[in-house]
């Protein structure tokens, strides 16, 4: 224990700690102030906090460049240099799972006592803990992270606006009573601690003019003037200056008379006086939050720093305000924290675009705000989400999500999914470095088309983009989103005359895109995925490649990437991409679950199983964890799997999965039952027969898995032959008899012509070479399958 934290605990706490947050951070006392610049940062954080704040949130804030897993162990380091404020009595510091508060109750702050000496009009008070010159909120504290310098400068400007109206606002009452020396005072020293405060300078020169002081009413006007010369605007307001000229043209009270007995000549008679503090910005406090804006739109947990001044000034901002809960439910305290966690990761993964508020800003023209509302009633509880237009308060979108109680794993999903995707959607079709759109009609169009495609209304979204791109023609950008809206609702289940069709109609809108910009990444991603044949996720590999040199990060590439380079047999190589699809939509618990699998089938079980522990603790209670338990249990061996039949329900050992899973955890049982079960589901579903083949490879019974094998189909196969690449199945694979049944599916065929071969080629133990076979088959005639050469 360090000694600060053991004097601490000796002294019990005989004052109230109080954090000095305007200029450099400081404690007093200053033995309870920690000397780690990160702990410094987050007591601020927590002081400027009205409520407990998610750890999320925090480690995002303080580590945004380092993993998530990391970045929560960070926090856990920084809150034990905190012990002595946790671990006082009572603790001035509460840290559980899931959130962190600072006890207000016991702990004050420079600004919340400037605050509250103003409100009673405490004059000596505030003169005390007003600073005598222009210092920012935690002078000291630029630089720990990216993030934190973002939120840091939006803070200062939003915190150095608060104390200016406040303090302001208590000195035009003491003048307003006739208390022109101490209103004098307060209102000289917020000009030197904002020295291009109008307000401030308009009540220098009424309470000079009021004191008989002619000099010194010209005197606040010329430093008034020599600092807005060096702001945006130039000079001051007209309100400013038509104070000035008001003032200097009426003589000054006489210095023997009180001011309050000049009712006729009291300044609080002229429109100035009368203005609202909040009216008009100075021009250093616009300049600082138009470089705020600035940071907000370039800037984020893992934003890139090299776009142009000029760009960032023009892209958009996502504002996601605090979650409004409409009962006081500690429940919906719960779930409201953890979607603020969803909204905190979708942050950090939006590359500056989208920034998470703590109380709700003024808006600027072409941002847009997400508002969330959470209602308990009964059993149900209810999501209403919105997005607003960030000046007038229009809707511009809306969903609402109910679910019961014990299924709110999933309505967090739905609703954080519902949201991320019609931003995402929103930015995209409106252009992530443009305002949004100012025309009316163009911008309700743009969030219906989002508002379709998120809720799977395929005839509908289609049919909205479709009007997008005949009335803004000539846009690649739409024409390629257009391509991707089609191909997404393109199902192989269609019937095969209409595939052919909307197949077709994906072919032309994204051949349109990329014949205006080759480097159309939607169009390319779109164009991979129109293959006719079993292996078109296969074959739209060197398209996805293309459409990833020219967006590294583009979600949908990512993703479909990874899927195809698993089913190609490239196992290590399908994980990366994985991951970067999960970071870039972190509301996806599907993208979560996909990077576990990829790392399971890759053999890296430890990493696997810490992934899926990051989801579970994430989306707890969500119905995909089950089937993602049971595959983990089943690579992982016996025990394992035991242990997942054992505390099964009833309901749930009857599935035909956990029928496969009590087999595994116990051999010896009569395996009548799951024949019979598997018999059934491979009439209904013939793929199963990989899975089948898979099963009882780890079972140990090859004859039987070759038998599976040679049952499974080559058509419409949903891509489950790539179950047979689980490190548990390689004894399988190492038969010469299922390299052939890939050349079927039509996978050699692939490999040769791009001279690039699966992971499994390189494994111990393989009775063939995969070349000298594949060479094999192809004087056989047996190495090219028509749905291969369909596909291409």
């Amino acid at each position: 224990m360090n000694s600060a934290c053991a004097k601490n605990e000796r002294s019990a706490l005989a004052a109230t700690p109080i954090l000095r947050l305007i200029g450099d951070f400081a404690v007093e006392p200053a033995d309870l102030s920690p000397t780690g610049r990160k702990a410094r940062a987050l007591l601020a954080r927590l002081a400027l906090a009205d409520a407990p704040l998610a750890r999320d949130r925090l480690s995002a804030l303080l580590w945004s460049r380092r993993p998530d897993a990391q970045a929560h162990a960070s926090l856990r380091q920084c809150l034990v240099e905190l012990k002595c404020w946790t671990r006082a009595s009572p603790p001035l510091l509460r840290a559980d799972r899931e959130t962190v508060a600072i006890d207000h109750t016991q702990v004050a702050d420079d600004i919340s006592l400037l605050h509250a000496a103003c409100a009673v009009d405490d004059v000596a008070v505030v003169l005390t803990r007003l600073p005598a010159h222009d210092v920012g909120l935690l002078a000291d504290l630029d630089g720990i992270d990216e993030a934190w310098d973002d939120w840091l400068a939006v803070e200062r400007a939003r915190q150095g606006e608060a104390i200016v109206r406040e303090v302001l606002a208590m000195a035009e009452r003491r003048l307003q009573a006739g208390d022109v020396e101490r209103a004098l005072a307060v209102a000289d020293k917020v000009t030197r601690f904002d020295p291009c405060s109008e307000h401030a300078a308009r009540l220098v020169m009424s309470a000079r003019w009021a004191a008989g002081d002619g000099d010194g009413v010209r005197h606040a006007w010329q430093r008034i003037e020599d600092a807005l010369a060096r702001g945006i605007d130039g000079k001051p307001s007209v309100e400013t200056a038509e104070l000035y000229r008001h003032l200097s043209a009426r003589p000054c009270p006489p210095d023997d008379l009180h001011p309050v007995a000049h009712t006729a000549a009291r300044p609080t008679a002229t429109p100035a006086m009368a203005a609202d503090p909040d009216a008009r910005l100075s021009p250093q406090r616009a300049l600082f939050l138009g470089l705020a804006a600035l940071a907000l739109a370039l800037t984020g947990a893992d934003a890139p720093r090299s776009r142009s001044a000029v760009a960032a000034f023009d892209a958009p901002v996502v504002r996601v305000e605090p979650i409004e809960l409409r009962g006081n439910d500690p429940v919906e305290d719960r779930f409201a924290d953890a979607l603020a966690g969803d909204f905190a990761r979708f942050a950090k993964a939006s590359r500056g675009a989208v920034r998470v508020l703590d109380t709700k800003v003024a808006g600027r023209a072409g941002d847009f705000v997400v508002r969330v509302a959470i209602e308990r009633g009964g059993r149900q509880f209810v999501s209403e989400s919105r997005i607003v237009d960030s000046l007038d308060g229009s809707i511009l979108w809306s969903s609402r999500f109910a679910a019961p109680a014990d299924d709110l794993s999933r309505l967090r999903e739905r609703t954080a999914l519902a949201v991320a995707g019609l931003v995402n959607c929103a930015l995209t079709l409106n252009g992530r470095n443009d305002l949004l759109a100012a025309d009316t009609d163009r911008r309700s169009l743009i969030f219906a088309i989002c508002d379709a495609d998120t809720a799977y209304d395929a005839p509908r979204a289609i049919r909205l983009m479709e009007e997008l791109v005949r009335r803004w023609p000539g846009d690649p950008d739409t024409l390629g989103l257009l391509a991707q809206v089609r191909v997404k609702h393109l199902s192989h289940e269609m019937d095969p005359a209409k595939w052919r069709v909307e197949r077709a109609k994906v072919i032309d809108t994204a051949r349109r895109a990329l014949a205006i910009d080759p480097e159309n990444a939607p169009a390319l991603t779109a164009l991979s995925q129109t293959g006719g044949g079993e292996l078109f996720m296969v074959e739209g590999l060197p398209l996805l490649d293309r459409a990833l040199a020219i967006d590294p990060e583009y979600p949908a590439a990512l993703m479909t990437n990874a899927v195809g380079l698993f089913q190609a047999g490239y196992v290590q190589a399908g994980v990366a991409p994985a991951e970067r699809a999960a970071r870039a939509d972190p509301t996806s618990i599907y993208k979560a679950l996909g990077v576990v699998r990829r790392h399971a089938a890759a053999g890296k079980m430890r990493d696997a199983m810490e992934r899926f522990a990051e989801v579970e603790a994430i989306w707890p209670g969500h119905p995909d964890l089950a089937e993602h338990r049971r595959r983990l249990a089943v690579e992982l061996g016996r025990s394992e799997a035991a242990e997942i039949y054992r505390v099964a329900a009833a309901e749930e050992r009857r599935e035909f999965d956990m029928l496969l899973v009590r087999q595994i955890a116990d051999p010896s049982i009569d395996s009548r039952e799951v024949d019979a079960a598997a018999e059934a589901e491979f009439a209904r579903y013939p793929s199963t027969a990989y899975a089948m083949a898979a099963h009882f490879t780890r079972l140990g019974d090859l004859p039987k898995a070759l038998s599976w094998l040679a049952r499974a189909p080559i058509r419409k196969t949903d891509g489950q032959w790539s179950l047979l690449y689980w490190p548990s199945v390689a004894p399988l694979r190492r038969d010469p008899q299922f390299f052939a049944k890939m050349a079927r599916i039509g996978l050699v065929d692939f490999w040769r012509r791009h001279d690039r071969w699966p992971d499994f080629c390189s494994e111990p133990g393989l009775r063939y070479d995969c070349k000298s076979e594949a060479e094999r088959l192809v004087r056989l005639g047996r190495s090219v399958s028509g749905g291969s050469a369909a596909s291409r």
